[in-house]
């Protein structure tokens, strides 16, 4: 009994005597040099000067290479949304009812289509050029059929990226995290139907429009925002999820620039990387 009594005796001493020792150790720790270091470092008027020089170089080399540093914050945006936007997001969205404003305008994209639709463009205005008795009429024409065909490697360039980076990466649809339950990646799967990122239909619209804006700038703003809220639609309709959209979108452009470069009589003195 007797050795019981002082163990419980040097329990309760203990349990007395921490709350106050708890205080002496954060005290001793908070009063620390390095504590005391790391807080004046943390200090705004301390961080600031770190802040606008980081904002000074992010900000000159943006202007410097805007595809390049476009590239770096697309990458980082999408690597944040697949962590912690696109499970969340998709999964409130997913619905069984497929119908509604949102749903018809996704659908107006027609994404695989584009190839058929840009093609038989292409063989009307040669037909109409073709059959044109007035010089002028000819040269209108032909003028436009060398758009579509601008179009069509914009593109077929994004399509092709499109297609290996979804082999590479092999991303469950929305539909697998409806159905299955499963989201995340099984690299190089090449049911290209049953992955998303970048998204196809999203790459071949922002391709099409960049494409077919350069040629129409007066419906150039109009283009832009229908091709946007396509998107939208696509990512709030739960076709593919936010990173896919935003990856696709920028695939799309991007390929656009590319295909300019490839065009271009001066590819020597324009460097693709900072178009």
């Amino acid at each position: 009994m007797g050795v019981k009594t002082d163990i419980l005796k040097q329990i309760r001493s203990f349990a007395a005597a921490l709350p106050q020792k708890t205080k002496d150790i954060f005290f001793r720790l908070f009063h620390s040099a390095g504590v005391q270091k790391a807080i004046t470092f943390l200090r705004w008027n301390t961080l600031r000067p770190y802040f606008v020089q980081t904002k000074e170089i992010m900000f000159s080399f943006t202007k410097e290479q805007p595809k390049t540093a476009a590239f770096i914050y697309v990458c980082l945006f999408c690597a944040f949304s697949i962590g912690f936007l696109d499970k969340p997001l998709a999964l409130s969205c997913l619905s069984d009812n497929k119908e509604g404003f949102l749903y018809y305008l996704a659908n107006i994209n027609p994404s695989g289509w584009w190839f058929l639709i840009l093609a038989a463009l292409w063989l009307f205005y040669m037909a109409v050029a073709g059959l044109s008795l007035t010089t002028d009429v000819f040269e209108k024409n032909l003028q436009k059929a060398h758009g579509i065909l601008f179009i069509l490697l914009a593109l077929s360039l994004s399509s092709l990226v499109t297609l290996i980076m979804n082999i590479l990466a092999g991303r469950y649809t929305p539909e697998f995290l409806d159905t299955m339950n499963l989201y995340g990646f099984s690299a190089f799967r090449f049911r290209v139907t049953e992955t998303s990122f970048p998204s196809f239909s999203v790459q071949s619209l922002w391709a099409v429009v960049t494409a077919a804006a350069y040629f129409l700038p007066k419906i150039r703003r109009l283009l832009y925002a229908l091709a946007g809220l396509i998107t939208l639609s696509v990512v709030l309709t739960a076709e593919c999820f936010l990173s896919d959209a935003v990856m696709g979108a920028f695939i799309g452009i991007m390929m656009y620039h590319t295909a300019r470069w490839i065009v271009s009589e001066n590819r020597e003195n324009m460097p693709i990387i900072s178009l």
